[in-house]
């Protein structure tokens, strides 16, 4: 598993995204540096879970709607993607995709996502994560949030914690940038 966090900051116009630099599949952990964030058009996309979500996202990124200002457009899009890979089993009559995530549109409006893509907004600068480290960072997050000097700092210091507390959120500290063009900047290893 892993975890994935997300803070919009409006003294930079910039919303901070983080994850841990690893998955793990069991008790197995992969290799260094796992990627959890995708950008297409005025989104970005965190995904959780096991499986092959994101290349099942840019297989499929020719079908993406290029003009959405909705996220339920974007779950749209991500349904039928993972449908083209057969992701996903149905669960008392509910169709589940192993995983979970976050949606970030590039003004700085941030969605969670559950499992079976039911959506809820983030309060505007709320701090927000999900994954197996979920927990861990919430507490982080939440508790530090105004003692930190920047979004930016907060998000560092919350994956320290995570990945030092959360055996299933393991590697390295990833902060990226997502800006109000649209533009997800290379991970910065922490």
């Amino acid at each position: 598993m892993t975890v994935i966090t997300a803070i919009y900051d409006q003294a930079e116009n910039v919303t901070w995204l983080g994850s841990n630099g690893r998955a793990t599949i069991g008790s197995y952990v992969g290799p260094s540096i796992d990627t959890k964030w995708w950008a297409i058009h005025d989104w970005a996309i965190g995904i959780t879970g096991a499986g092959p979500k994101l290349e099942a996202l840019e297989a499929n990124q020719k079908d993406f709607p290029k003009h959405a200002t909705r996220p339920f457009e974007v779950l749209t899009f991500m349904k039928e993607a993972y449908g083209a890979f057969d992701i996903g089993e149905m669960e008392e009559g509910l169709k589940r995709y192993c995983g979970n995530g976050l949606l970030i549109h590039k003004s700085g409006a941030i969605w969670d996502f559950d499992n079976s893509f039911c959506l809820t907004p983030v309060a505007k600068g709320g701090f927000w994560a999900r994954g197996s480290g979920m927990d861990i960072a919430l507490g982080a997050g939440i508790a530090l949030k105004e003692f930190m000097p920047s979004a930016k700092a907060l998000t560092r210091r919350v994956l320290e914690i995570t990945v030092a507390n959360d055996v299933d959120s393991p590697g390295e500290i990833l902060l990226q940038s997502f800006d109000a063009d649209g533009v997800l900047s290379d991970p910065i290893e922490v």
